[in-house]
């Protein structure tokens, strides 16, 4: 009977599934794009015109005028201060944290478990449902399963789309016509059309994957927590919502404000680092960062934490509904 269940809730997803998948499939292909636009025609114009100009260390003083002020926003949301934007793998790794991507993650994650209880016994289906030779935690059950066969498939979308990009894109390669509207180069400046900052290694692609089914599954854990509380959907779902929104504005706080990062441990959103897996293969998320003024204190390995915090969820869950009392529908 639980896989009749599972059978049904996948029959339900599969079409909002497939358009999720679709989006960040091609957003991540056309990321490719322009990262290798950026990294090798916007990135090296602007570091030689930096060096006619005998701009003392370009990048850094590129990146304190484009993120000063409300820059500093974009900057924590999109990975920090050490991300730099003209290395072709770190460009790369944006796309984990990018608006798009996060938004549809978290949606996905919040929007179907947070109407998993809640939302049957608001459309008067529970009743129904319970009235099968079924225990209650099976549904739960169901709902887990589910959990543990679509959010990876949803990571795999960003996978799949950025190796297809890296092949329609070609290699990364700096296009000396991007110079053309400099002035006149002198002689005794080389350019080097091939810097190392180009090669792309995407090995560790699948670690910023598994960092986000983690986070998703997280998310996931709590919304269905909130919805085996309640008995409507909507107000699961924009409790769920709210508190993600919390979660969200802590975490960039408390990058942008040092008062506030206290408190940055306390979001999910903290345990969330692709790009660190991805680029330095970090599993850790150090607590130092928040509580030490930046410097290293101890660190909680990231992924296991958020699967951990789902799975607390998913338990949580399983008692509260398996104890409750169902309410008659209206």
């Amino acid at each position: 009977m639980t896989l009749v269940l599972v059978r049904k809730l996948l029959r339900d997803i599969r079409w909002p599934l497939l358009t999720v998948w679709l989006l960040l499939f091609v957003f991540s292909t056309l990321w490719v794009k322009i990262a290798q636009r950026v990294t090798t025609e916007i990135a090296p114009f602007f570091n030689t015109l930096g060096m006619l100009a005998k701009i003392p260390n370009v990048k850094d003083t590129f990146d304190e005028i484009v993120f000063k002020g409300p820059g500093k926003v974009s900057q924590a949301v999109l990975g920090g201060a050490e991300i730099r934007f003209d290395q072709a793998n770190d460009f790369l790794a944006v796309q984990m944290l990018h608006p798009v991507v996060m938004t549809l993650a978290w949606l996905w994650a919040v929007g179907r478990t947070s109407s998993a209880v809640s939302g049957e016994i608001d459309r008067g289906t529970m009743e129904l449902l319970m009235s099968q030779p079924i225990p209650r935690n099976r549904l739960i059950y169901a709902h887990l399963i589910v959990d543990a066969f679509v959010l990876p498939i949803i990571a795999l979308s960003l996978l799949a789309g950025t190796q297809l990009g890296l092949e329609l894109a070609g290699p990364f390669q700096i296009d000396p016509k991007s110079f053309d509207k400099l002035p006149m180069i002198p002689k005794e400046m080389t350019l080097d059309l091939h810097p190392p900052g180009l090669n792309i290694d995407t090995s560790r692609h699948w670690l910023a994957g598994l960092n986000l089914v983690a986070f998703m599954f997280s998310l996931s854990g709590m919304a269905i927590l909130i919805s085996a509380y309640g008995r409507n959907r909507w107000r699961s779902l924009a409790y769920s919502v709210l508190i993600v929104l919390v979660m969200f504005v802590v975490n960039v706080l408390g990058q942008l404000w040092s008062e506030a990062a206290f408190a940055r441990p306390f979001s999910l959103f903290f345990y969330y680092q692709p790009q660190k897996m991805w680029l330095q293969n970090n599993w850790m998320a150090e607590m130092g960062e928040a509580w030490n003024a930046g410097k290293p204190l101890f660190g909680l390995p990231a992924v296991p934490f958020l699967f951990v915090v789902g799975a607390a969820g998913y338990a949580g869950a399983l008692r509260i509904f398996t104890k409750r009392d169902l309410p008659a529908p209206l």
